[in-house]
């Protein structure tokens, strides 16, 4: 009986081994934004878990595009297991998505000896603090410096200013040195808010910049949020390096590493961005933002904007255990310290020291550890309806930057923008009416081409058609369910992965949802909105229809030209129409991307070589500030657009019969009249099909302004796409932006069938 007992235990437990081998690993998503710091860290810290762990396997998705992705894939319902992708987190808190981490918090650290949330640096947490339940766990902890250069600096006896009169003082002493202060990259303007935040905290504390954040009623109006406008003001209208406003934020930094800035400001990721970058003998400093004498902060109070990462709640306990455990030891004692000596960037835990760093963060990890306080650069988890007024302040923080607009004048627009945002908070179907004769004549202009096509329709179809010999030589009718044969499987997938979709989008435009939440019905309440009472549509459709002519003007007499020449046998025709024809071998983003590089004010391919042929008020000249950037654009069309649309037009040349041109030879026509009387004619059906790509390009305009503008465009630089991408990925209204998209299919719709019909012709016969 001992024996057989012994067995049945023996074989209990190899059952129990067998199964547990048999269990595959629990596996955790965790997609990470690694913009600024690279996926190495975590990709090591996950294989480091998995070692102390090995029933749990951690997937990091590290890609500097997390956060469309994540976006896209949360608006479907797929949660990852946390990301600290950018999302609507108040609206998922609400909807129960992300986990309360205070239980998990007042528990033990990873090492055992101390309660976690005693580990993080004081004020960290507050952010995503809200009636005691934290959702948001800082890690990477970026700190708003000034940057300079220390060598520099001791060389000219110039001194760390504390104050923003000793500040604006040394820019007046490196002027006179013929140095510009500062560097500031003017194409994504939002790196100045740094100074304006700072200034703003320094006056009216943390009670103020809470009521701030909360849209309180003259929080913008106040003399102290106007005073610290005005220190922006003066910076980037004074003391900023010449072609600013053009400058990306590569060009920025650029600027300050090869000498024409003497400081730039940035937050601590720019000390890993220069790692290898930076000219031997380089001594990287860096200040604390000034404030003023009679600030009621500390000057040692920090600017920080830290990372957060979220907890999905998936309802699964062994899972959210298991995701909360890895976060347990990504903020230990050791990772930490890993994190600040690989990355050399602060981290939100107070187990970093000064000493963890390499020279190049020696400063700021100083300014860390005196710091007595600190507040967020973003705004708290309760402020949720600022990403309404976001628009407002890209368009006014332009104005003011750039001295089109007092501080004054700043405040009220922005105050103006609150007043709305809270209005719409408690009547979400208020429409002011403000463009009510533009959408009038736009509606009229639409219904008047939609008549006209209509009757020449019927027109044509009255007259009848003359039958053509031609057309009687087919292989005759196919059998119905023979041409379904051909027909039927792309019929399918065209309309289930096409035509479905699309009007499901569509009826999306008459719901109010925020891509997470239940959607509710609006009625015509969004487009209503945009034709009747939004600024920004107006201006897109405006930009749109600009990029409709202006660029077709150049685009297509320029590719007909050199057409023609190659046509007629230019001597290189074979490698002109490889030149030609390159640009649309590169897509547009690496197109763009090239031309933003060539638009550097300063080493710029354009304005280098306008100053060399002698235009010396092209040097730094902005090309892609705001109010130059759609002029750039017509450069970028031709070099674009010009290849593809000569390839057209020379390969219906090619199909002209040679001996037209020899009988118009013999009876003494002029080259000009051959083209006019003979190439154009019949080529002309090529022509309207190019007439209809630039429509609709023109309408479709999307990559080319979006990585122009930084991805964050003024109201006077947004194209309908650019809208309607920033209403769904930033602003969060997917009712709005397919609506937006509904307006867009019209358009095109009615834009492509007007222009076919006004330049259609007989068919000329050869």
């Amino acid at each position: 009986m001992l024996r057989r007992a012994f067995a049945l235990i023996f074989l209990l437990c190899l059952a129990t081994g067998l199964a547990r081998a048999d269990t595959p690993p629990l596996e955790l998503d965790i997609p990470v934004l690694v913009a600024g710091y690279g996926a190495a860290f975590y990709e090591e810290t996950a294989r480091e878990f998995e070692k102390l762990r090995p029933d749990v396997r951690v997937r990091i998705g590290g890609n500097p595009r997390i956060n469309d992705q994540v976006r896209i894939r949360v608006m479907a319902g797929d949660d990852p297991d946390a990301t600290d992708a950018v999302l609507l987190y108040p609206n998922l808190i609400k909807a129960g998505s992300i986990l309360d981490l205070a239980p998990y918090l007042d528990g033990p650290n990873w090492e055992g000896d101390a309660r976690w949330r005693d580990t993080f640096l004081p004020g960290v947490l507050d952010r995503w603090d809200t009636d005691g339940k934290i959702h948001g766990l800082p890690f990477a902890h970026a700190v708003w410096t000034v940057f300079y250069d220390k060598k520099r600096f001791r060389e000219n006896g110039w001194n760390t200013p504390r104050t923003w009169d000793e500040f604006f003082a040394l820019c007046e002493k490196m002027e006179r040195a013929d140095v510009a202060p500062l560097s500031l990259p003017g194409v994504f303007m939002r790196y100045g808010d740094a100074f304006l935040r700072a200034a703003h905290y320094n006056l009216v504390g943390p009670d103020g910049w809470r009521d701030y954040n909360r849209l309180a009623e003259g929080a913008r109006t106040d003399p102290r949020f106007i005073r610290a406008a005005d220190v922006l003001q003066q910076l980037s209208t004074k003391h900023l390096v010449k072609g600013w406003e053009g400058m990306t934020h590569t060009a920025a930094q650029l600027a300050f590493i090869d000498g024409r800035a003497a400081m730039t400001i940035s937050a601590s990721w720019f000390a890993s961005e220069m790692k290898g970058k930076l000219p031997p003998g380089f001594e990287l400093g860096a200040m604390n933002l000034p404030v003023f004498a009679d600030g009621i902060t500390s000057p040692d109070t920090l600017q920080t904007q830290s990372a957060y990462y979220f907890l999905f709640a998936s309802g699964d306990p062994a899972r959210e255990k298991a995701t909360v455990d890895f976060f347990r030891f990504l903020t230990s004692r050791e990772r930490a310290k890993r994190f600040a000596q690989t990355v050399d960037s602060p981290v939100a835990l107070r187990a970093v020291t000064p000493d963890d760093f390499s020279p190049l963060m020696r400063d700021t990890a100083e300014l860390v550890a005196k710091a007595p306080a600190s507040f967020d650069a973003a705004p708290p988890a309760s402020a949720t309806n600022l990403a309404v007024i976001n628009q407002a302040l890209t368009d006014a923080r332009y104005r003011l930057m750039t001295g089109r607009i007092t501080p004054e004048e700043f405040g009220a627009r922005l105050e103006a923008a609150a007043t709305a945002a809270c209005a719409r908070e408690t009547d979400p179907d208020r429409v002011e009416n403000r463009h009510g004769f533009a959408t009038a004549t736009l509606l009229l202009v639409l219904a008047a081409l939609v008549a006209w096509l209509a009757w020449k329709k019927a027109a044509r179809g009255g007259r009848g058609t003359t039958a053509n010999p031609a057309s009687a030589e087919h292989l005759g009718h196919l059998r119905p369910a023979f041409a379904f044969g051909f027909v039927g499987p792309a019929l399918f997938l065209f309309g289930a992965f096409v035509i479905l979709p699309g009007l499901a989008s569509m009826v999306w435009g008459f719901t109010r949802w925020d891509g997470l939440g239940e959607r509710t019905w609006a009625g015509l309440f969004n487009f209503k909105w945009l034709l009747l009472e939004s600024d920004v549509f107006w201006f897109a459709l405006r930009n749109n229809l600009y990029l409709m002519i202006v660029p077709a003007l150049v685009v297509v007499p320029a590719a007909l030209f050199f057409a023609t020449l190659i046509h007629r046998g230019i001597w290189g025709a074979g490698v002109f129409r490889v030149v030609f024809l390159f640009p649309n071998m590169l897509g547009g983003i690496a197109a763009t991307l090239l031309w933003m590089s060539a638009y550097d004010p300063h080493g710029g391919l354009v304005n280098t070589a306008l100053v060399k042929l002698g235009f010396e008020s092209f040097q730094g000249f902005a090309w892609l500030s705001q109010a130059n950037l759609y002029g750039a654009l017509i450069p970028i069309y031709l070099w674009m657009a010009c290849g593809f649309n000569l390839v057209l037009y020379l390969a219906a040349m090619e199909g002209i019969s040679p001996d037209l041109y020899e009988a118009a030879d013999l009876e003494g026509a002029s080259p000009a009249r051959q083209f006019f009387s003979i190439t154009v004619p019949l080529i002309w059906e090529v022509l309207v099909i190019s007439a209809v790509f630039l429509v609709i390009g023109g309408l479709n305009a999307f990559e080319m302004i979006w990585l122009l503008t930084s991805q964050d465009p003024a109201s006077g630089t947004h194209t309908l796409s650019t809208l309607m991408v920033s209403t769904m990925f930033q602003e969060f209204q997917v009712g709005r932006a397919t609506a937006i998209a509904v307006v867009m299919f019209v358009l095109v719709l009615i834009g492509s069938a007007a222009v076919m019909r006004a330049l259609k012709r007989d068919t000329v016969e050869m």
